[in-house]
């Protein structure tokens, strides 16, 4: 086994409502949260398996858990939520094109087969100083704020939990997975958090958005720099700061000069917090540049998918619906360029052909009331989401499907 140099971390599926129970009881618990899930870690190059679940499940018992990760100038130590108990592993069923969990071996909404998955699912008890928290100008301590969201819009809750893996090579049936490689929590030590974000990724498993700083590093420096402010000060804090950041580009000069000692020259102070302004404009253009990277490509692996997945029914995407998706993306609107893709993708459903075979076989041994059956169950899954649909007289066949006239896409 090999131990990864920085800390991971991974999401797991959106909560589902049927199993989150809210207990209001101060400080607050909620109750059957789903924190990683099995299957491929997308952008790690390994997968999560039963082991794995199995073993968050040992050692997450006492675990912190935050709002957020926090950030190279926020270690999260007042984001602190509270702790995990009573943490279990258990199977149910996935819908891995979906990604939803389902209530038998079909899924309900694509009617493809879903897999036995594993998960770890556990209780949150928040800290009774937690509600002190109101970060990101909440009207309300963040553990009601939580609470609520977990009884109105469950969904849109999620957990990252962050880990230093050791890893397995796969073997026997797992070979078979998308990758080689399986993660392993050797120790208690190891499962460092499992925290509350906002947007999980679409996988199962998935790098939470806005981690592209090591964290490891991140963390470090910033706890470095949170020692150096309780001793000396914030002043004196920075002052050693940029000194360093001066010597490092070889600007020795100017860092022993006493003349731009701040405390000592009110120009040299502006000056400095000029140079300061101007160095965190520069970061703020790098991270701009560098989420607009990740959305694009985000967009381009979500166009790819359409293609591969509507090929695989034998009714590949238009090339001019493709491009309203991506105009979709372009513009920001996720939401909405996704539920396009879902119906485009019910709709090459619909018009799926079997590969490899003529017409004048297919129609010879076709069972017609169990096509009937299947074109009525398309048809009314495209009605549900506006569309028109036209079917031939004898119901075994979508003759046309009209996108809803109320501007919805």
């Amino acid at each position: 086994m090999k131990r990864t140099a920085d800390l991971i971390r991974l999401d797991a599926l959106p909560q589902r409502p049927a199993r989150l129970r809210v207990d209001r009881t101060f400080p607050g618990r909620i109750q059957g949260v789903s924190l990683l899930t099995s299957g491929p870690a997308a952008g790690h190059g390994f997968s999560v398996d039963r082991t794995t679940v199995e073993q968050v499940a040992e050692f997450a018992a006492g675990t912190r858990g935050r709002w957020t990760h926090g950030g190279l100038s926020d270690d999260g130590l007042g984001r602190h939520l509270g702790r995990w108990e009573g943490v279990r592993a258990e199977p149910f069923w996935l819908c891995r094109a979906c990604t939803s969990e389902e209530a038998g071996p079909l899924c309900a909404a694509c009617q493809e087969e879903t897999e036995v998955a594993w998960r770890a699912v556990g209780d949150f008890a928040f800290a009774g100083s937690a509600h002190k928290l109101r970060p990101d100008g909440l009207h309300v301590p963040a553990p009601v704020y939580l609470m609520d969201r977990a009884e109105e819009d469950p969904e849109s809750l999620g957990i990252s939990v962050v880990a230093r893996f050791r890893f397995a090579e796969a073997q026997g049936d797992e070979e078979r997975s998308e990758h080689k490689r399986l993660a392993r929590v050797a120790a208690k030590r190891d499962l460092k958090r499992a925290d509350w974000v906002a947007d999980p990724a679409a996988n199962p498993i998935g790098l939470h958005a806005g981690t592209d700083a090591p964290s490891e590093l991140a963390e470090g420096a910033t706890r470095a720099l949170d020692r150096i402010v309780a001793r000396e000060g914030r002043s004196t804090a920075r002052l050693r700061a940029l000194a360093f950041l001066a010597r490092y580009f070889g600007d020795e000069a100017e860092a022993d000069d006493p003349q731009d000692d701040p405390d000592s020259n009110p120009r040299a102070r502006l000056e400095a917090q000029d140079e300061e302004l101007a160095a965190l404009r520069e970061t703020v253009a790098s991270l701009q540049a560098a989420e607009e990277a990740r959305k694009r490509g985000a967009a381009d692996a979500y166009l790819e998918e359409l293609r591969v997945r509507s090929a695989a029914l034998n009714a590949p995407i238009p090339a001019p619906d493709l491009e309203r998706v991506a105009r979709h993306l372009a513009a920001g609107d996720t939401d909405t360029a996704r539920a396009l893709g879902e119906l485009l993708l019910v709709r090459s459903q619909a018009q799926r052909e079997p590969a490899f075979q003529h017409e004048e076989v297919r129609s010879l041994g076709l069972d017609t009331d169990r096509r009937k059956a299947e074109v009525n169950a398309q048809a009314y899954a495209l009605r549900q989401r506006g569309f028109l649909v036209e079917l031939s007289p004898d119901g075994t066949q979508i003759l046309k499907t009209t996108p809803p006239k109320d501007g919805t896409p």
